[in-house]
């Protein structure tokens, strides 16, 4: 993205102005994402939120869904939406938890290991490509401001 993407008006460093900024340049960067993982041969089902439940319940191995919904920062109804779409490609298995017979556990199926190890391929060449005009150095200062600014709202 050029700065001639977004015109400075005079009151660019006010705080709307940068917020719509904000939006607008991660809504193009999610949109360019999406486009290069279908392109990168990953199944059109795995959209980034879905990759990212997957990602961590790889981390994590057996989690409560509850947990996962949080460390994603989405609500519990939209998480049944993800574990229910990655459960019917059967690469999610859902579980009691043996410690709280209320909780759901979630875990990978064994097809889940290679596409997992796929899509982090994939998406390690759709950032490469999304970033490939920002300098590490910019991209460091990047990370620093967005920590900056969610810090004290809550785990992303």
């Amino acid at each position: 993205m050029s700065s001639s993407d977004f015109p400075f008006p005079a009151n660019s460093a006010s705080a709307a102005f940068v917020l719509q900024t904000l939006i607008k340049t991660t809504h193009q960067v999610h949109r360019e994402f999406e486009r290069l993982l279908s392109t990168l041969g990953l199944p059109s089902y795995l959209t980034g939120p879905r990759l990212r439940v997957l990602l961590d319940v790889s981390q994590y191995g057996n989690i409560r869904m509850s947990d996962l919904a949080k460390n994603l920062g989405v609500e519990a109804r939209v998480m049944t939406q993800y574990v229910d779409s990655l459960e019917r490609q059967n690469l999610l298995k859902r579980t009691a938890d043996p410690n709280d017979r209320r909780a759901t556990l979630v875990k990978l199926t064994d097809e889940a290991l290679p596409i997992i190890e796929n899509a982090r391929t994939a998406m390690e060449q759709a950032a490469e490509k999304i970033f490939e005009g920002v300098s590490f150095d910019s991209r460091k200062q990047l990370i620093q401001q967005l920590n900056q600014l969610t810090r004290g709202y809550g785990k992303f």
